[in-house]
């Protein structure tokens, strides 16, 4: 159970989070690079360009971030080509696992390219796409793994860098993502219209979206078992990514995960979220290795308070969606990152704000949802419907 108390200062923190990530800078494309490889550039666009764009980092400090704009093969209507934004499931920390550099034979080609048959549909429905590589993840910085505010500002500042960039993109935009990219999703469409500026939001779509990471963390946290046990491991991996990203967006956080809240152990290893994807963080040599017990050091009691709190504080649970913005839920009923009752709990959560939520299950595990042809096709269809 997520404790009422640790909610009520998660409740202040988002606050500071989201107001962190907030830019007075127009964001603009500062570079652009055309692309023909077919890993990134997909077979329906008409072209593919990666761009890099001014944003703000979570901090409130000036940066750089990347990302890939796709254009569809279709003539731009007289109010511009719909957009939508799409954003990446969970790749880790490091630049090279950054989608819009991804090459053939990669190990984490399936996270990289898990909307890739969405992005298609879209694109040959019309829309252009663009596709943020996240804060810290191919630009300056350490991402911010799960933190909504950095997250937020990748997508909204990607979508206006676009926008501005090609004028023939229209100010319509619909949002969507798997994992990570699902978080992304539901907290820019939880800011305010005035943070979207000239473009106008009309709907999004989440795949996969993790919720309860903070009890997750908290449970998961107590485990001596590891050593590469399938679940266990790949949580082990999560919260490697968590710890990185609280620190990316805390300095007290980072001073206590040097000064005796990781083990010795565990600092050795968070060498390993600057050039390892995720898919290598979860190997024996590394936190996939060890048992979640182990990551914590003398100050280990503190430092999982701490993150739980600022888990908690960026959880999709805590957000309050625009009413009368069509939501779109999928989940995988076996599903081990993003439970399905838990995803089914967030849903009942935004109902009861007032949200109108399509929920869609699957016969899946975390990764494949977007990747069947059905349900990729459902998803696609169901934003293109909306965008229009």
């Amino acid at each position: 159970m997520i404790r009422a108390a640790a909610g009520v200062v998660a409740a202040a923190l988002v606050v500071s989070l989201v107001g962190a990530g907030s830019s007075d800078a127009s964001p603009v494309v500062l570079t652009e690079r055309v692309v023909t490889d077919p890993v990134v550039a997909l077979p329906a666009a008409a072209s593919t360009t990666v761009i890099r764009y001014r944003s703000t980092s979570v901090r409130g400090r000036p940066t750089t971030m990347s990302a890939t704009l796709l254009l569809p093969r279709s003539k731009p209507p007289t109010a511009g080509w719909l957009l939508a934004v799409w954003s990446h499931m969970t790749v880790g920390g490091a630049d090279r696992c950054a989608p819009s550099v991804a090459r053939r034979g990669d190990p984490e080609l399936p996270h990289m390219t898990s909307g890739d048959q969405i992005v298609g549909r879209l694109l040959r429905a019309g829309f252009a796409v663009v596709r943020p590589d996240f804060e810290g993840i191919g630009s300056p910085g350490p991402h911010p793994y799960l933190i909504g505010s950095s997250l937020a500002t990748s997508v909204i500042d990607a979508a206006a860098a676009v926008v501005a960039f090609d004028r023939r993109i229209g100010h319509e935009v619909v949002v969507a993502g798997h994992s990570e990219g699902a978080v992304a999703s539901l907290f820019a469409a939880a800011q305010p219209a005035s943070r979207w500026g000239s473009l106008r939001l009309k709907a999004v779509a989440a795949v996969t979206p993790p919720t309860q990471m903070g009890a997750i963390v908290d449970s998961v946290a107590q485990s001596p078992v590891g050593g590469g046990l399938g679940l266990i491991a790949d949580l082990t991996g999560l919260a490697a990514l968590l710890v990185s990203g609280a620190s990316a967006a805390d300095p007290a956080f980072e001073q206590l995960a040097r000064d005796g809240g990781l083990s010795r152990r565990a600092l050795t290893l968070m060498r390993h979220i600057d050039d390892r994807c995720y898919g290598g963080l979860t190997a024996d040599d590394s936190f996939g290795g060890m048992a979640p017990s182990a990551m914590l050091g003398p100050r280990g009691a503190r430092l999982k308070s701490e993150l739980v709190r600022i888990v908690e504080a960026n959880d999709v649970a805590g957000l309050r969606l625009p009413v009368g913005l069509p939501v779109r839920i999928d989940a995988g009923y076996v599903d081990g990152v993003a439970p399905y009752p838990l995803v089914a709990g967030l849903v009942d959560t935004y109902r009861s704000r007032g949200s109108q939520v399509a929920f869609v299950g699957h016969p899946a595990g975390h990764t494949p949802v977007p990747t069947s042809q059905g349900a990729a096709e459902s998803i696609a269809a169901w934003l293109v419907r909306r965008g229009r």
